[in-house]
């Protein structure tokens, strides 16, 4: 595969689970408002399926790139990525005042904050899509990079509806609730390309920077998604809408290995 050809598949990739967003808004057209117990179990299956793409994707191709004592590469790069959700997260709450694109003035300083939150922890995302995308340059093969894009996609529905559940509490309409979704993921495209790229040229980078996607979702996973749908729907739910998550993303990924 050429270089051209992998930054072209990982921008459509990036496009596709940016575009994805907006779907979690779909429902809003229809119905008035979304069952909680619904966003929150759709949230236990997307961090099942994000923590698959995580563990045994992200973190077992790692492993298999790191052999012998360089697997503490990967631990670092595990440990780099949580680190940075987590300072990025607590940026986000501590800038309260900033405005983007009159979102504050029209939702107020929670929508402003759902959805900056929302666009800044897709950079970690996006650059998992472009370092799986990356693992093609040696293996040639573009079905790694696609069961984490399929995982991230699906993820960023449920976010698409609780960023359309915060603003349209505030008096945004639900188109606008669509475009604030999708926003919300672009950093998914635009960062894809380059961490791909980067893994192309930087090849002994790859198995700390599969580590450091890994850690970013994984801590968005214990951090965010759970707690949420914990209070959402209850633990017994969560945890078997979390198994159900789990379980499809194992079998995607064996339909897509086959291909």
């Amino acid at each position: 595969m050429q270089l051209s050809e992998l930054l072209l598949v990982t921008f459509l990739a990036g496009l596709a689970t940016t575009l994805a967003t907006g779907l979690g808004a779909v429902p809003f057209f229809f119905v008035g408002q979304l069952s909680e117990k619904y966003r929150a179990a759709f949230l236990a299956a997307a961090a099942g399926m994000m923590t698959t793409a995580s563990i045994l994707q992200l973190v077992g191709e790692a492993a298999k790139q790191a052999p012998g004592f360089r697997i503490v590469e990967v631990g670092l790069g595990l440990f780099a990525g949580a680190v940075f959700f987590m300072f990025t997260a607590k940026w986000v709450k501590s800038n309260e005042s900033i405005d983007l694109l009159g979102l504050r003035k029209a939702g107020g300083t929670t929508a402003l904050l759902v959805v900056a939150a929302m666009t800044l922890h897709s950079i970690p995302e996006g650059v998992a899509i472009g370092v799986s995308f990356g693992t093609a340059a040696e293996s040639n093969s573009l079905a790694f990079g696609a069961m984490v894009a399929i995982a991230l996609g699906v993820h960023n529905i449920p976010e698409g509806t609780a960023i359309t559940v915060a603003l349209r509490s505030r008096g945004v309409s639900t188109l606008a609730c669509m475009g604030w979704a999708v926003f919300s993921s672009i950093p998914q495209t635009i960062v894809a390309p380059p961490a791909a790229a980067a893994v192309w040229f930087f090849e002994p980078l790859l198995p700390a920077g599969l580590g450091f996607a890994a850690g970013a979702m994984m801590y968005l996973v214990v951090d965010e998604l759970l707690p949420q749908a914990y209070e959402g729907v209850g633990r017994p739910v969560a945890a078997f809408a979390f198994l159900v998550g789990l379980l499809a993303m194992v079998v995607i990924g064996r339909l897509i290995g086959m291909n």
